[in-house]
Formats: C-alpha cells, structure tokens, sequence
C-alpha cells in the first residue's frame, strides 16, 4: 500500500506543470580603514586629523537583485541597493542608490525607477580610477553637475556586442508640485575599436521654470598591454548661470594579477554668467591596489588638492553650487591626504 501511495505521489509531481521561481541574490561591498587628512579647517585655524573612514575606494552598500525568465529569452529583473554605515552600522535612506524594475531580452533592456544617468555611465569609461575611490575624487557627487542618479527614470539599453547605446527620461512632474524636480532627457553611448572604447553622454534637465542645465560627457579608454589609458571632458552650463568644466585624465597599470596600481588627475573650474573664473580644483591620486582574492582588495592612496575662489574652504555644505567637502571635511588650499583601507564585496 505504501509503495503505491509513493508511486502515485511521484507520477504526479511528475505531470505537474514545471514553475520557474525567481533567482534573487544578496550582493554589496563593506569597505572601511585610516585617513589622514592635513588643512582641515578646525575652528579659525588649521589641523591635520586621523580617523577611521568608510567607503573611500568603494562606497558601503547592500543590496537585493533577482530575475524570472517569461519564456522566449525574455526576462524579469528588479534591482533594489542601498547605502550603510561600516562605522555605525547604521542603514542611510533606505534603497537611495538603486529601486528598480524592468524586463530585459538579450542586449535591450527597460527599467523603471531610480537608477544612474546616462551621462554617470559614460563617464565611468572615461575616469582615471573606474569609479574607484569616489571618496576622495571630483568624478561623482556635487561637482558631476548631470547627476550620479535621477528618480523616476525610464531607461532603455541597447547592446550589441561590445557596444551599446542608452537613454533615460526622467519625469518631472509630481501631484505635488513642491516635490517636482523638472524633466531630464539624456542619451548615451559607447564604442569598442579592438583596445579603444569611446563613450560620450548628453543630457537637458530642467531645474527651474524655464531654466535647463545641460551636461556633455566625452572621452576614450585605451589598453596597451598592462597599461590602461582613460581621460575625458566634462561640461555643464546652466541658463543664466554659472558654466563647469572638468577634464581628467590618468593611467592603470597592472604591476601583476594581484596588485593594480591607479594614477588620476581631475581639473575643475566654474566660471559666472560674466565668464569669470570663479572657483578651481585640482586633485591629484595615486593608488595601490592588491588583491588578496577576488573579493577582498588592501588599498592605500595619496591625494592632494589645490584650490582657488569660492572652491577654498569648501565645508560640509557645499559653496555657491560648486562643490562640496572630502570625506566630509573642510579643505583649504594645498591639503594632502594618505588612505589605507579594506574593502570586501559579498
């Protein structure tokens, strides 16, 4: 009687149709370790300090990422990263980085939701240190005038082979007028010739009533054996106001297959509606790299950053819309930085 009950059982789990679950991984990086920072304003004077950092090679964030296959090759993601705290432990804004969801095929992909920017991933290309120690770095944050992110974002994604094209449609309209932040429209892409990639991005977003920003991102990436050559040009102009421009340029070397080390230098200038050079940064960075394994890397980097009109002394807030603080600290002109840390991903 048993075995006919078994029998049975297992002819119908047999016959029952198949159903496809949902693959969903817990992924994110923890990276923490030592700065000493010289020419932090303290009061009316001027100090060196050491102290415990976060995130300074790869920004602390955790997050969740699944997909469904619908049958046909056609795909159902969602993508949802957040930012913490390794010092506090402490979760920062919920999901503040990615909330997303979308179908994808192949190479083409839609996603809705809040995600980065045309004109960030072009100029991830074209950055000396990859979107590595954005900590220290003018690539991201205030100074990258387009914007890391952008809210209610429809992007779509085209890939075909080691190319690809990229649009984004950010909506600015709310219920509640108070909450809008104007409509962005970008287009992006990038090229691979052999050991060339060119990238370039360009976006209009409106951020006031009849004001726009506009924001062009143009450069190249070149490998050459251990070495990788990355440099580019960032522009933004704003109507009736004050016009940015960084350019960088660095190289990547692969001294072996456990330690990488990273040259960069970015210059930022803003000039006002007279054409005047208001404000001036210039930041140097060399990096080490070593690969204890795939998923943990040692660092330690040396930075330094000359500053000029409304740059100097930039604080925790940033001055007049043209940058903002290293690691949350005041700068004057001049201040050098030396980092070691651990960064770990999961």
């Amino acid at each position: 009687m048993q075995k006919k009950l078994l029998t049975l059982a297992v002819a119908g789990a047999l016959a029952a149709p198949a159903v496809a679950f949902a693959q969903v991984t817990v992924y994110g990086t923890i990276d923490g370790g030592l700065r000493n920072q010289s020419k932090v304003i303290v009061g009316a004077g001027e100090e060196s300090v050491l102290d415990m950092t976060e995130g300074l090679r790869t920004t602390n964030r955790w997050g969740l990422k699944g997909s469904e296959d619908l049958g046909g090759g056609l795909m159902a993601n969602f993508t949802l990263e957040g930012t913490y705290s390794q010092e506090s432990g402490d979760s920062l804004d919920g999901f503040d980085r990615k909330a997303l969801v979308g179908l994808s095929k192949g190479g083409n992909s839609v996603d809705l939701g809040r995600d980065y920017t045309v004109n960030f991933k072009a100029n991830g290309i074209m950055d000396p240190m990859s979107f590595s120690y954005t900590g220290i770095t003018t690539t991201a944050g205030a100074t990258f005038t387009a914007g890391t992110r952008s809210n209610d974002l429809i992007t779509a994604g085209f890939r075909f082979g080691s190319s690809g094209i990229r649009v984004d449609y950010a909506l600015g309209e709310e219920a509640n007028p108070a909450l809008a932040s104007g409509d962005r429209v970008g287009i992006g892409a990038d090229f691979a010739f052999g050991p060339v990639t060119v990238a370039g991005a360009f976006s209009v977003q409106e951020t006031a009533v009849n004001t726009d920003t506009t924001t062009t991102n143009l450069g190249a990436a070149y490998a050459m054996g251990p070495f990788t050559f990355r440099g580019g040009v960032n522009m933004a102009e704003v109507d009736g106001g004050n016009e940015h421009m960084q350019w960088m340029a660095g190289v990547q070397f692969a001294f072996s297959p456990t330690l990488n080390g990273r040259l960069g230098y970015y210059n930022w200038t803003v000039d006002n509606t007279a054409g005047t050079e208001i404000a001036t940064r210039k930041t140097l960075i060399v990096a080490l790299d070593y690969y204890l394994s795939k998923r943990t890397t040692a660092y330690v980097a040396f930075d330094r950053h000359d500053l000029s009109g409304a740059a100097t002394g930039l604080s925790a807030t940033s001055q007049a819309g043209v940058g903002a603080a290293i690691n949350g600290r005041s700068l004057n002109d001049g201040a050098t930085g030396i980092s070691a840390g651990l960064a770990h991903s999961f």
